[in-house]
């Protein structure tokens, strides 16, 4: 039988906005992973549960469809897969799918071994002038350079600053308005929200006009974009918002949560010695000094555990959030049709009974047969079920392509006394950005 309702607790707005994280940590420790509150008129319920996840993002996928969160991401990056929802998400996954294939990773590899390569050269060029470099800033400006290439097959700095201007400056919109109680419409003219338009048009413009450079002449492109329009046929051409939707959706989802991925790994590599000479060991053996191919990325097979558990540690994407379509009822649990389910992914990444030692970095975990089915299932860094992120894959070999190219040549330690706190908002990211010191790799 589902547990007794209770009324939902009520929290501070003011609490949410100075520890978004501690708040949802705590109420996921005393309330066993599920608990309402209110947040002024707002209810929403907090769900931490590996079975429920199971419910949610697979047993039951048409009961929890797009959330609040989603309507106001959807200001930034319009209807495209993250967003859209029923028959409409479905035909777009149909479409996009088959442009993620084995072609496009091995240009990924391409493209970010040579980006990559430029950074390490700007990183010794820091060491050899005693400096130390900004991690995060630098993995940002990376991975947004990678999807802008990989997106349209070039990388002029002005147009990726519009994109990363919108992106930043719209998730303060978004952020603001998921737990703001009163939503401002976007046309009242703050300071914000004039900025956030101007952007957006910059984004907007630039996008239109290189759809129509590939519907006139697509042959020519080799990149996403000429994929997606060859993936949509003779009928493209009267496709051209949800085209432009799909590609700001791609490069939203691609660069900021990629490169915020990327310098949390660092950071925990420049922290646990013996991981860091085991990952080095590793390329050493695997690629011999060589770059990359696609292929030799499969067998950097404790390169890739490094990854999940830095992203078991510092998800970017700290939390999931879903709409009760229906009544339901989830591992015991009373859901009501309308209930705005939040899935604080950061809090379970770290809950004790599924992870011992929850708070130590362990690659290990991640080594064949080790992960439990509760495990699985409460492991969420790229959602799960239907509606995992599309480009798991091309953001795992981008990050397994960085570190093999960086690895080879750098090691990465802290900077003494640099604060590294963490963050929210729409991901989780070091606040002070990551100040590290850039040493030669000796010989193997």
């Amino acid at each position: 039988m589902p547990r007794t309702d209770h009324p939902p607790l009520r929290l501070r707005l003011r609490a949410l906005r100075t520890d978004l994280l501690g708040v949802q940590k705590r109420l996921v420790a005393d309330h066993r992973g599920f608990v309402r509150y209110r947040v002024l008129h707002r209810v929403f319920t907090l769900l931490a549960d590996a079975d429920a996840n199971q419910r949610v993002f697979i047993g039951n996928l048409p009961g929890y469809g797009r959330s609040l969160q989603h309507d106001n991401l959807s200001l930034i990056i319009g209807q495209g897969l993250i967003c859209s929802d029923g028959e409409t998400w479905r035909r777009q996954r149909t479409l996009t799918q088959p442009v993620f294939n084995r072609a496009l990773l091995e240009r990924v590899v391409e493209i970010t071994a040579t980006l990559m390569t430029e950074v390490v050269d700007g990183w010794e060029s820091a060491r050899e002038r005693g400096e130390p470099v900004d991690v995060f800033s630098d993995m940002q400006t990376l991975t947004m350079r990678v999807m802008a290439v990989a997106l349209f097959s070039h990388d002029p700095k002005t147009t990726a600053n519009d994109f990363v201007d919108t992106v930043r400056v719209g998730l303060e919109v978004v952020v603001r308005r998921n737990i703001s109680p009163v939503t401002v419409p976007l046309w009242f003219p703050t300071r914000l929200h004039r900025r956030f338009a101007r952007h957006l048009r910059a984004v907007d413009d630039f996008v239109a006009d290189r759809i129509e450079e590939r519907l006139a002449d697509n042959d020519r492109y080799t990149d996403i974009l000429g994929d997606l329009i060859r993936a949509y046929g003779p009928q493209a051409g009267q496709h051209r918002r949800e085209l432009r939707d799909q590609v700001v959706t791609l490069f939203f989802a691609g660069f900021e949560t990629t490169g915020t991925a990327l310098a949390w790994t660092w950071h925990l590599l420049g922290q646990h010695d013996e991981s860091a000479s085991r990952f080095r060991e590793e390329l050493a053996r695997v690629l011999g000094g060589r770059a990359p191919s696609y292929d030799a990325l499969g067998a950097l097979g404790y390169t890739r555990q490094v990854i999940q558990e830095s992203m078991r540690l510092y998800p970017p994407v700290y939390t999931l959030t879903r709409r009760a379509a229906t009544d339901d009822e989830v591992d015991g649990h009373r859901i009501h049709q309308g209930d705005n389910l939040v899935i604080p992914v950061h809090a379970m990444h770290r809950m004790p009974q599924y992870w011992p030692e929850p708070d130590s970095f362990c690659p290990h975990r991640f080594a064949p047969g080790r992960m439990t089915t509760q495990q699985r299932r409460a492991y969420l860094p790229f959602a799960a079920g239907q509606r995992k992120c599309i480009g798991t894959n091309f953001a795992l070999t981008e990050m397994l392509t960085v570190l093999a190219v960086a690895g080879q040549r750098v090691r990465l330690t802290p900077v003494d006394g640099h604060p590294v706190e963490v963050a929210p908002a729409v991901t989780q990211y070091p606040r002070h950005g990551l100040l590290m010191h850039v040493e030669p790799v000796g010989p193997a």
